[in-house]
């Protein structure tokens, strides 16, 4: 009866030990936030088509832009675009002003803009002068500055976005203009900003930025301007409807 007690005693521990060896076995090592992050600039570079989807919370912040052929105070609420290698860019703008919703067209190639209300015709306009959609992919601006500049890197975890994306969660912070084109050089943030980053778990690519100003922390305002910028249909056709080109004129003709 020893022996046997003995026996059960013995097996009763190895089946405890590689119950326990197992489990350690299917834990995985969470990834290294830094191989993420270079791995997803490289990525989104290289995509010829995307679309972007930028909201704002938190303490409003105003703009400066073109309207009407008048430098015009707004307030930001929502901005829709498609990017299309290397450098056009079409989208609208919903901004405030005067307690007036207004929903502008814009129409970037290169450096050159063009702007209409929508249901108008288009003028050659700046809306954000010095922006080019290039920047958005340059080695040194847009999404590669500001996924490589982050400090206080950290890993999250994995979480399920609303729209149902399987993705890694990434927080750091960043000087304000490293992040800047992403937000069509429209935003003047001051210092350090912190950075949420969304990577998809399967494509890799950036989905999701979260930009926290905390400068913008006043009284009255006690939740800083927050900027969440979507990344989709990656890839995607392109649906772009250009300004119309000038006709020529007779006289321009002849001088030609």
């Amino acid at each position: 009866m020893p022996r046997l007690c003995h026996l059960l005693l013995m097996v009763c521990l190895g089946i405890f030990v590689a119950g326990c060896t197992g489990g350690d076995d299917g834990d995985e090592q969470p990834p290294d936030p830094v191989a993420l992050l270079t791995e997803a600039a490289d990525n989104i570079r290289s995509a010829e088509t995307f679309r972007l989807d930028v909201t704002q919370s938190g303490a409003e912040y105003p703009i400066l832009i073109e309207l009407n052929g008048a430098d015009t105070q707004v307030t930001f609420r929502r901005a829709q675009a498609q990017y299309v290698a290397p450098d056009l860019m079409q989208g609208s703008v919903r901004v405030v002003t005067g307690g007036v919703t207004i929903d502008i067209g814009i129409f970037s190639r290169g450096a050159d803009q063009w702007v209409q209300i929508l249901g108008t015709n288009w003028i050659k306009a700046f809306f954000a002068p010095g922006f080019n959609p290039e920047t958005l992919i340059a080695a040194d601006t847009g999404f590669q500055a500001a996924l490589s500049s982050l400090t206080a890197l950290s890993y999250i975890g994995e979480e399920t976005l609303d729209d149902g994306s399987s993705v890694y969660h990434l927080s750091g912070t960043a000087e304000g203009p490293a992040v800047s084109a992403l937000l069509v050089d429209l935003i003047e943030a001051e210092g350090a900003v912190g950075v949420e980053v969304y990577i998809d778990r399967t494509t890799r690519y950036p989905v999701r930025l979260m930009i926290s100003q905390p400068e913008t922390i006043t009284e009255t305002q006690p939740d800083p301007t927050t900027w969440t910028i979507d990344v989709f249909d990656i890839d995607a056709p392109a649906q772009l409807n250009p300004p119309p080109e000038p006709e020529a004129t007779p006289e321009a003709t002849a001088g030609a």
